[in-house]
C-alpha cells in the first residue's frame, strides 16, 4: 500500500492510525508531500518505524537553517524524491520538490536562470549560502529541475506545487507529466482535499492532498484537512 500525505508542517501523529501492516505484516510506504518543517532529524524516527517513509520537500522546509539542515541530514537524504524516479512497491514514483520564484521562473514566463550553477554566477558572493544557492532559493524550481525529470519515465508524479487544474496550478507540470507518461499526479501546498473531475484533455488523474490530509494511490482521501495543532 502507498498512501500520500499533505503538508504536516511538523505533526505526524495523525498519520499512526492509518499506518498498519497488512494481511502479510508488510508496512505501507507512505510520501509526504512537502512543507515537513522538522527541526531534528530524529522527529521523522517515529514515522519511519511505522512505514517506508519518502518525501519532497516544500516551501517552507527552509524556513530557518535547522529546519533544512534537519530534512536534508545525511539520515534522510536518500529519501529525498525530488528530481527523481523510484521504484516503490512496484510503482515508478517522480518527485519535483519545491516552488516556482520570480526571481528565478515564474511559468509561464521565460525563466531568468536556468540552474542552479547559472544563478550562482551572476549572484553577489554575500548573498550566496555556504558558498552556494541562498538558502531561500534552495527550494526553488529551476528549468533545469524540470528537464531532469522530463527525460525518464513514471507512473505518478508527486510536486509541492500544482498543476492546472487548480486555479493557481501551472501548465507547465501538466507538460512534464505527459513527457513522463504519468497517470496520476499528487500534490500538496494549497492545503485543500480533492480529486480534481476527469477532464478529457489530461491523460492522468489529479489529486490534491491537503493540509495534515492523506490520500490512498486512487486518489481516495482517507483524511482530510487534519488541523491537529
Amino acid at each position: 500500500m502507498i498512501l500520500f500525505a499533505g503538508d504536516p508542517h511538523g505533526k505526524f501523529e495523525h498519520l499512526f492510525p492509518f499506518l498498519k501492516p497488512d494481511e502479510n505484516g508488510q508496512l505501507p510506504a507512505v510520501i509526504l508531500l512537502g512543507d515537513i518543517q522538522i527541526h531534528s532529524p530524529n522527529e521523522l524516527e517515529e514515522l519511519a518505524n511505522l512505514c517506508e517513509l519518502w518525501f519532497i520537500h516544500g516551501n517552507h522546509d527552509n524556513d530557518t537553517p535547522e529546519i533544512y539542515d534537519a530534512l536534508w541530514h545525511d539520515k534522510w537524504r536518500n529519501r529525498n524524491l525530488h528530481k527523481k524516479v523510484q521504484t516503490i512497491r512496484g510503482v515508478r514514483i517522480a518527485g519535483l520538490g519545491g516552488i516556482f520564484r520570480g526571481k528565478i521562473w515564474m511559468p509561464p514566463n521565460k525563466p531568468l536562470y536556468i540552474d542552479p550553477i547559472h544563478f550562482c554566477q551572476y549572484c553577489p558572493p554575500e548573498n550566496l549560502w555556504r558558498q552556494g544557492l541562498p538558502l531561500r532559493h534552495r527550494v526553488t524550481i529551476f528549468p533545469s529541475d524540470i528537464e531532469t525529470l522530463a527525460l525518464q519515465k513514471a507512473d505518478i508524479l508527486v510536486t509541492h506545487e500544482a498543476p492546472k487544474p487548480h486555479p493557481q496550478g501551472f501548465s507547465v507540470l501538466n507538460k512534464l507529466a505527459d513527457k513522463m507518461c504519468i497517470k496520476h499526479i499528487f500534490h500538496g501546498h494549497h492545503h485543500e482535499t480533492y480529486l480534481y473531475p476527469d477532464e478529457d484533455k489530461y491523460a492522468y488523474k489529479v489529486t490534491n492532498v491537503g493540509f495534515r490530509g492523506l490520500s490512498d494511490i486512487n486518489g481516495h482521501c482517507l483524511l482530510t484537512n487534519n488541523d491537529n495543532h
